[in-house]
C-alpha cells in the first residue's frame, strides 16, 4: 500500500496500477473510461480501469483512513487469487488500447512478479552453487526481504488487538504469520507458474461470504 500511496501523492498517477478494492470514482470519469473494456479488460478490470484512465489524462489521489476487507478463506481460493491477479495484469500490459509510456513501469513490475519462482529458486541454488556478488546486491535483496517479512508483520499488528487478544496471544499471531511465510512463498509461485501455462480469459469467483451457522 506504501506504493500506491507514493505514487497518488505525490505524482496523481496509477504508475504502478492500484488496488481496486476500495475506489471513489466521479460518475463522469467512470462513464467515460468504463469497466466494459471488452474480454482483456474484465479479468483485472481494476486494473485495466486504471490505466485507460490514466491514458486518457485522468488525475488520481490517495484518501487517507482505514478500510478492512476480507481474504480468501482457503488456500485453493488464495491460489486461484493470485492467478487471477497475475492473468489479468498481464493482459492489461499487452493489451493495445492502452500506450506503451502509460503502462512500463507496470509492466517492469508484472514481469518482476513472473520471474519470482527464479528468485525463489535462487535461495537453494545460491547455497549450492555461490557466485560472488557486488555486496550492494546483497544488501538489497536483503532490504526487499526485510521489507516483505515486515509487511506480514505490519498486517497481524493492523489486524488483530493487543488489548483484546493480550500479549502473549498477539505475539504468538505476530509469530504465526511470519511462520506462514514459506506457505505463501510455494502458492505464490505456483500461482505464477499456473497463470502463466494456465488459461488467461478466466475469471474465478472467490467466495469471501460467510454462512450462517445453522442451530439444531
Amino acid at each position: 500500500m506504501g506504493k500506491l500511496r507514493l505514487q497518488f501523492k505525490l505524482f496523481h498517477k496509477p504508475l504502478f496500477s492500484w488496488k481496486g478494492s476500495y475506489v471513489v470514482t466521479q460518475v463522469g470519469a467512470e462513464r467515460s473510461v468504463s469497466f466494459d473494456n471488452g474480454i482483456d479488460g474484465s479479468v483485472a478490470e481494476d486494473c485495466f480501469f486504471a490505466m485507460r484512465a490514466f491514458s486518457q489524462g485522468y488525475t488520481f489521489n490517495f484518501i487517507e483512513g482505514e478500510m478492512y476487507e476480507k481474504s480468501p478463506f482457503t488456500l485453493l481460493d488464495f491460489l486461484q487469487q493470485r492467478k487471477r491477479w497475475l492473468q489479468g495484469i498481464l493482459l492489461v500490459v499487452h493489451s493495445k488500447m492502452i500506450p506503451f509510456r502509460h503502462k512500463l513501469l507496470l509492466g517492469i513490475s508484472v514481469y518482476s512478479w513472473v520471474t519470482m519462482p527464479l528468485s525463489t529458486s535462487n535461495i537453494i541454488f545460491a547455497g549450492l552453487y555461490p557466485i560472488p556478488c557486488p555486496n550492494l546486491v546483497d544488501f538489497v535483496c536483503a532490504f526487499i526481504a526485510a521489507i516483505n517479512i515486515y509487511m506480514y508483520v505490519f498486517g497481524v499488528i493492523k489486524s488483530f488487538s493487543l488489548y483484546r487478544f493480550g500479549l502473549f496471544r498477539f505475539l504468538a499471531c505476530v509469530l504465526g504469520a511470519v511462520c506462514t511465510i514459506p506457505v505463501n512463498v510455494v502458492i505464490e509461485n505456483v500461482a505464477v507458474i499456473w497463470g502463466l501455462v494456465g488459461k488467461k480469459h478466466k475469471f474465478y469467483v472467490v467466495q469471501k461470504d460467510v454462512r450462517a451457522l445453522e442451530t439444531v
